[in-house]
C-alpha cells in the first residue's frame, strides 16, 4: 500500500512524493469463469457477438473432435449457434449457421446480425449474411459479398459504416493477403462494398482491430499486430508483427507507436473513454516448438490510451487463448472459447472486471478535509446570528466589498466544471479553449453600463423584477420560471463532478459523495444565507488556484519540465489558434465568436450573479466587482487549459498510472488523489467540494429567492418580513434537496464532456431568457407578449436543432439569442400592423 511522508515541497521531495500514490497497489483485473460450452473439444476462431436483447451469441468454429493434429485428427468446421442469456445460465442451441464457418466476423447493428466472410473446408468464402430469429432460431439472407473471399480478417462499426480489414484467401489466412480497406453503408438500401484508403502497412492476417473514442469524442479504428507470410523466416517470432496503426473518417491512416512486442491473432477490446486493452497473442517466439509440450501463448496484457498514444503493461492472462473474441457482455469482458495453445482449444468461457481502484488517503487528508468542510458549516451559523430580516438573506444587507463580490461572482461561475473538466478536456484535445475566456472583456461593459443601472436604481430583489417593470407581472414570472428551471438542470452537472473526484480519491460511492456535498452546502446555506454564500465563495477561490498552481508544478515536475512543453508542441497539445470557422466542430473563430454571445445571459439575466451585483453597497462598487470578475477570468482561463497540458506531458510518461475504464473528466481528480503530498491533497479535494458547494449554494438561494420574491410576494402582499425569511429558508432546503436528487440521477448516464454538456444546457436554457432582457434593454415598443413570443421561439427552435443537428456547443447561445430577438422583433411588427 502506498504511504505517505511529510516532506518539503521541492525538487527531491516532489520526485520522492510522485513515487508514492494514494491508492493501494493491487491486481487491475478480477478473473472468473462462466458456462462451459456444450463443445468439449472448445472451438477456434468461433463467431461470437451480443444481440440487442443483451444475449452472448456464438456461432461455427473449428476444431479436432477426432484427436489432435500430431495425432492424426482432422479439423472439423462447425455450423451450430448458441446462446446465453445471462452468467448464471447454460448455452441453448439456436440453429446453424447457413454454411460452416470460422475465422469470420459476426456483429448485430440493432436491426440484424451480420456474418462476414470467414472459411471452411473449402477455404475462404466473400458470402455475407444478414440474419433474423423467428420462433427462437436464426433465419439467413445473403447480404452484399465481399470483393473477394477473406478468412482470419478484422470487423467493426463506425456508426452507420461497417469496415473490413480483409485476411487471406485460403483457410490459413496465408494466401492473397492485399492493401484492400473495405466499407459498407449498412442504412442505405442496395449498398455495396467500397474501397477506403488502403492499408498502409504490410499485408496481414490476425490483426486486432477495435474501435475507440479519440479525446474530442470522434471515434477511430486502431488495428494492431498481426501475421505477414511474406515476412516469414525460419526463425521465431518471423512474421508476426508489431506496428500499429489509426484509421479517422475523412482523414485516413495514421501510424501509432508500435506495440511493445509482436503480436497476432490477439483478442482486443476497448474499456473506458479511452483505453484499448490488447489481450495475449501469438509473438511466435515459440515456432517450432513440438506441439505436445508447447506451454501456451505469452500472458502479458497491456493498455493503448488513445490520447496519449502510449502502451502500458497492465496485468497477466492466467489462461491466455487466442483465435476467438473478446466482448463487454453483462459487466464484464467475455471470452468464449479459443485456443490455448497450437490445435488445442478450451470450451471455458472466462470473464473478467476492472478492480476498482483501492484509495488510501492517509489520516491528515481527511482530517483537513473535514475540518475544512465543517469550517463552511460552522461559516454559516456564524452569519445566521446576522440573518435578522430577508434583506439580510437575500442580498446580505448590501454590506459586500466590492472585492468580495468579484471573488465570489467569479467563484460562482468558476465552479467545478472549470477546475476539472476544463483541464480534462485540454488533456483530451489542446488549448483552444483557453481564447473563449476573452469574450468576457466584451460582456463586463455591457454589464456596467447597460444592466447595473436598471438593477442598483430600481433598488430590486430579482433580475425579473426589471422585466415587470419593463414588460408585465406575466413576464416577469415567465423569466423568473425559466431561470429556476434552468438552474435546477444545472445543480445536477455542477455537483456530480466533484462527486466523481471524491468517490475515486476516497472510495465512497458515487452517490454518497453526491449526498454530503448536497447536505453540508443545503445547511449552511439556510443558516448564514447569502453572506455565507459570498464569503464561502472567496475561501474556496484562494483555495481552488493555489490548487492549481500546486497540480501545474507537480505534474510539469515529474512529466520532465521544459522537454514536456517540447514533447507537447509536437503533438499540437499546445494549440491556442487554428484560424478556423465552423458551426460544428472546435474551431477558434467560432469558439471565440460563439464565447461572447454565451457569455451574456450568466452576467447579465442569471439571478445567482445578479444577486452579487445587489450584495455590494452601490453601484460603482458593484461595476468594480463585475471588472474584477473579468480580469481574474483571463488568466484563470489559459491557467487551466495549461494544468491540461501537463497533464497529458505527465500520464504520457506514466501511462501505468492511468486507471482502466476511467473517463477523461476523471483524470485530474486521478492526479489529486496519487501524486499530492499528505495534508495538500486533502486540502485541495476539500477545495474542490468547496468549489462545488459554493455553485450548489448560490443556485439554491438564487432559486429560493427568485420563487420567494417574484411569486409567493407579489401573489400575497401581506406577508410579514419574518415569514418572508422562513419561507425563503424552506425553498432553499427544497432546491438542495432538489439538486441533489438530479445529480443523483445524471451519476446513472455516459457522458463524454461534461464541460460541453454544461454548455449545451446552458445555450439551451438561457437564450430565451436572454432574449427577455435584451429585447427590454435595447427596445422600446416591443411588448411583452412579443418579447415572450421570441423567447418561446428561441427554445423551441433551438431544442430542435440540438436534438437534429450537430451545431456546437459553442453556438447555443448565438444561435438561440439571435432567433430570438428577430422573432421578438417580427412578432411585434406583425402584431403592430394587425392592431394598426
Amino acid at each position: 500500500m502506498g504511504t505517505h511522508i511529510m516532506k518539503p515541497i521541492h525538487l527531491s521531495g516532489i520526485l520522492a512524493l510522485l513515487a508514492s500514490p494514494l491508492w493501494a497497489a493491487q491486481d487491475r483485473f478480477i478473473w472468473e469463469e462462466g458456462p462451459v460450452l456444450s463443445v468439449p473439444e472448445g472451438l477456434g476462431g468461433p463467431l461470437v457477438t451480443e444481440t440487442s436483447e443483451g444475449t452472448l451469441w456464438m456461432g461455427g468454429g473449428a476444431n479436432f473432435p477426432n484427436g489432435l493434429p500430431w495425432e492424426g485428427g482432422e479439423i472439423v468446421w462447425h455450423a451450430d449457434i448458441y446462446e446465453l442469456a445471462d452468467p448464471s445460465s447454460s448455452w441453448r442451441p439456436a440453429g446453424t449457421l447457413p454454411q460452416p464457418l470460422a475465422y469470420g466476423a459476426a456483429l448485430f447493428d440493432d436491426e440484424q446480425l451480420w456474418l462476414i466472410g470467414g472459411c471452411d473446408s473449402h477455404g475462404a468464402t466473400e458470402k455475407v449474411w444478414r440474419g433474423q430469429k423467428n420462433d427462437g432460431l436464426w433465419s439467413w439472407k445473403p447480404g452484399p459479398p465481399l470483393p473477394r473471399a477473406s478468412s482470419f480478417h478484422r470487423v467493426a462499426f463506425l456508426e452507420d459504416q461497417l469496415f473490413v480489414l480483409p485476411g487471406g484467401t485460403d483457410s490459413s489466412g496465408a494466401q492473397g493477403l492485399t492493401s484492400d480497406f473495405w466499407s459498407l453503408n449498412v442504412k442505405e438500401q442496395g449498398a455495396t462494398w467500397q474501397d477506403e484508403s488502403p492499408f498502409p502497412g504490410e499485408p496481414r492476417a490476425k490483426a486486432s482491430m477495435v474501435t475507440q473514442k479519440l479525446g474530442d469524442g470522434q471515434v477511430a479504428l486502431f488495428v494492431f499486430g498481426g501475421e505477414s507470410p511474406t515476412l516469414d523466416g525460419a526463425g521465431p517470432g518471423d512474421g508476426i508483427l508489431q506496428d500499429a496503426w489509426r484509421f479517422i473518417p475523412n482523414i485516413g491512416w495514421q501510424p501509432l507507436p508500435a506495440l511493445p512486442a509482436p503480436t497476432a491473432a490477439a483478442p482486443a477490446v476497448a474499456v473506458g473513454a479511452s483505453h484499448i486493452l490488447l489481450f495475449p497473442g501469438d509473438d511466435g517466439s515459440l515456432r517450432g516448438t513440438d506441439p505436445a509440450v508447447h506451454p501456451g501463448f505469452p500472458n502479458k496484457i497491456h493498455a493503448f490510451h488513445t490520447i496519449t498514444d502510449t502502451w502500458a503493461l497492465v496485468g497477466e492472462h492466467p489462461t491466455p487463448v487466442v483465435t476467438t473474441t473478446v466482448l463487454p457482455w453483462a459487466d464484464a469482458l467475455t471470452f468464449v472459447s479459443g485456443e490455448t495453445r497450437p490445435g488445442v482449444r478450451t470450451p471455458a468461457l472466462t470473464r473478467v472486471r476492472l478492480a476498482k481502484p483501492v484509495p488510501a488517503l492517509s489520516w491528515l487528508d481527511w482530517t483537513v478535509l473535514a475540518l475544512y468542510l465543517a469550517a463552511l458549516v460552522a461559516m454559516g451559523s456564524w452569519f445566521a446570528r446576522r440573518n435578522k430580516n430577508s434583506d439580510d438573506f437575500f442580498v446580505a444587507g448590501q454590506r459586500i466589498p466590492w472585492w468580495a463580490a468579484g471573488l465570489s461572482i467569479y467563484g460562482t461561475q468558476l465552479s467545478a466544471i472549470t477546475f476539472l473538466a476544463t483541464p480534462a478536456l485540454a488533456f483530451a484535445t489542446d488549448m483552444r479553449y483557453a481564447p473563449t475566456w476573452l469574450g468576457i472583456l466584451f460582456v463586463v461593459p455591457l454589464i456596467t453600463r447597460v444592466f447595473l443601472p436598471y438593477f442598483r436604481r430600481l433598488d430590486i430583489r430579482t433580475a425579473y423584477e426589471y422585466l415587470e417593470h419593463r414588460f408585465s407581472r406575466s413576464v416577469r414570472q415567465v423569466g423568473s420560471a425559466s431561470f429556476v428551471v434552468m438552474q435546477t438542470a444545472r445543480m445536477g452537472i455542477v455537483v456530480y463532478l466533484p462527486a466523481l473526484a471524491l468517490s475515486m480519491v476516497t472510495g465512497l460511492d458515487v452517490r454518497m459523495c453526491i449526498a454530503v456535498t448536497g447536505v453540508l452546502a443545503t445547511l449552511y446555506t439556510v443558516l448564514g444565507g447569502m453572506e455565507a454564500v459570498v464569503w464561502t465563495d472567496v475561501l474556496q477561490v484562494f483555495v481552488l488556484i493555489g490548487g492549481v498552481f500546486l497540480a501545474i508544478g507537480l505534474a510539469f515536475t515529474g512529466a520532465g519540465g521544459a522537454s514536456a512543453f517540447s514533447d507537447a508542441a509536437a503533438s499540437a497539445k499546445l494549440l491556442l489558434w487554428d484560424n478556423g470557422f465552423s458551426w460544428t466542430d472546435a474551431a477558434s473563430w467560432s469558439l471565440l465568436l460563439g464565447s461572447v454571445i454565451l457569455m451574456i445571459p450568466p452576467y447579465t439575466t442569471d439571478q445567482a450573479v445578479v444577486q452579487r451585483y445587489l450584495c455590494a453597497k452601490d453601484e460603482k462598487s458593484a461595476a468594480r466587482a463585475a471588472w474584477l470578475n473579468g480580469w481574474m477570468s483571463i488568466p484563470a482561463g489559459l491557467l487551466f487549459p495549461t494544468l491540461g497540458v501537463c497533464l497529458w506531458a505527465f500520464y504520457r510518461t506514466q501511462p501505468e498510472s492511468l486507471h482502466l475504464g476511467m473517463e477523461n473528466d476523471a483524470i485530474l481528480p486521478l492526479f489529486l488523489g496519487n501524486h499530492l503530498p499528505m495534508g495538500l491533497a486533502g486540502l485541495v479535494i476539500a477545495g474542490l467540494f468547496a468549489a462545488t458547494m459554493s455553485t450548489l449554494d448560490s443556485s439554491m438561494h438564487s432559486i429560493a429567492t427568485a420563487v420567494v420574491n417574484d411569486f409567493y410576494r407579489p401573489a400575497r402582499p401581506e406577508m410579514s418580513d419574518q415569514e418572508i425569511l422562513q419561507m425563503a429558508r424552506r425553498w432553499t432546503i427544497g432546491a438542495g434537496l432538489f439538486g441533489t436528487a438530479c445529480a443523483v440521477a445524471l451519476a446513472s448516464f455516459e457522458i463524454t464532456s461534461l464541460f460541453l454538456l454544461f454548455l449545451k444546457v446552458l445555450g439551451l436554457l438561457s437564450s430565451g431568457l436572454a432574449t427577455l432582457f435584451l429585447l427590454g434593454v435595447f427596445t422600446k415598443r416591443v411588448n411583452g407578449r412579443s418579447a415572450l413570443c421570441g423567447a418561446v421561439v428561441a427554445t423551441t427552435v433551438l431544442g430542435w436543432i440540438a436534438w437534429n443537428t450537430n451545431l456546437h456547443a459553442y453556438w447555443y447561445g448565438a444561435v438561440g439569442i439571435g432567433i430570438g430577438l428577430t422573432a421578438g422583433a417580427l412578432c411585434h411588427k406583425v402584431t403592430h400592423v394587425t392592431e394598426s
